[in-house]
C-alpha cells in the first residue's frame, strides 16, 4: 500500500514564447505548442529529488515531452508508468475579457478559478480525472510504498486537493510551484 507520494513538477520548458500579449482564443494554440516542448537541454534536477527518485519503488510520469524528459533527467534508465491521466489541465480563459493579455494574467486567472474550485468541491472534468489519476496508481503500485509522479503544475495542485480528499496530508507546509519542485504527501 503506498504511503507516501511525491508529486514533482517537470523541469523548465524549452518551449520560447516570444512574449506576445494574446486574446483569449490563442491561448490553447499558446498551450498547444508548450506541451509540445521538452525541457531546456541545461537544466537538471536537484540531487535531493535525484536521492528520492532513486529510493522511490515506483516512478510515474504524464505523457507530455517535458515531464518525460524530467523523469528520464530524475532518474536515468529506471522504469516509468507513464499515464495520459497525468497531464496539465488546460487554461480556461475567461470569454467574456475583450483584450489582449500576456499569458501569465490567463494563467492568472485559471488559478484563481482554481483555487474556487478546490474550496468549494466543485465537479470538474480535471478532478474526475484527478481521482481516476490516483486509481491508476494505486492500480499500478500494490506493493510500492513510495510513488515519485513526475506531473504539471496545476494539475498537481488538483491531485494533491484529491488526495487529501482520500485521507493522505503534506509532510510540509509550505509549497513551491517552481520547476523541479516537489510536494510530499503522506497516508494518513
Amino acid at each position: 500500500m503506498i504511503s507516501r507520494v511525491l508529486l514533482v513538477r517537470h523541469g523548465p520548458s524549452s518551449h520560447v514564447h516570444d512574449g506576445r500579449w494574446m486574446y483569449h482564443h490563442r491561448v490553447r494554440e499558446f498551450e498547444d505548442a508548450y506541451d509540445a516542448a521538452s525541457i531546456l537541454h541545461d537544466s537538471t534536477p536537484p540531487d535531493d529529488l535525484r536521492r528520492a527518485a532513486a529510493r522511490a519503488d515506483l516512478l510515474c510520469s504524464s505523457d507530455l515531452p517535458r515531464a518525460i524528459a524530467s523523469v528520464e533527467r530524475v532518474a536515468p534508465g529506471r522504469a516509468v508508468a507513464i499515464s495520459p491521466l497525468l497531464r496539465e489541465i488546460r487554461l480556461e480563459p475567461p470569454r467574456w475579457i475583450p483584450v489582449r493579455l500576456p499569458i501569465a494574467v490567463w494563467d492568472y486567472f485559471s488559478h484563481a478559478q482554481w483555487s474556487y474550485r478546490l474550496r468549494t468541491r466543485c465537479d470538474h472534468e480535471f478532478v474526475r480525472r484527478a481521482d481516476d489519476a490516483i486509481d491508476w496508481l494505486e492500480h499500478n503500485s500494490p506493493h510500492a510504498s513510495t510513488v515519485l509522479v513526475l506531473t504539471h503544475a496545476g494539475f498537481r495542485r488538483i491531485l494533491a486537493g484529491r488526495l487529501i480528499a482520500r485521507g493522505w496530508r503534506h509532510a510540509r507546509e509550505k509549497q513551491s510551484y517552481a520547476h523541479w519542485s516537489t510536494w510530499e504527501l503522506q497516508h494518513n
